[in-house]
């Protein structure tokens, strides 16, 4: 019985753990246009440019340059690109 719960407990964990590891981010550009629900940007710095995975599922990239900022998402913002 003790072991029943012992691997029921390290089974939620462990779930708690993944869902932790699974973060949206917005990225907001210098013109004020605010892309929302993307994977984790990663910056090639040789190329100056983030990649990215959109809500769609698509393979997106974006300069440097041209980012403010990018943060988790929050969820009082709608999905997609806004201005």
């Amino acid at each position: 019985m003790a072991l029943k719960v012992k691997n029921i407990l390290l089974l939620l964990l462990g779930a708690v753990f993944l869902a932790g590891c699974i973060h949206n981010y917005d990225i907001t550009e210098v013109n004020g246009i605010r892309i929302t629900h993307v994977s984790k940007p990663k910056l090639n710095k040789r190329t100056g440019v983030y990649t990215y995975t959109d809500i769609k599922g698509q393979k997106k990239s974006i300069s440097a340059a041209r980012v403010v900022e990018i943060a988790p998402h929050s969820d009082s913002v709608k999905a997609g690109i806004q201005q």
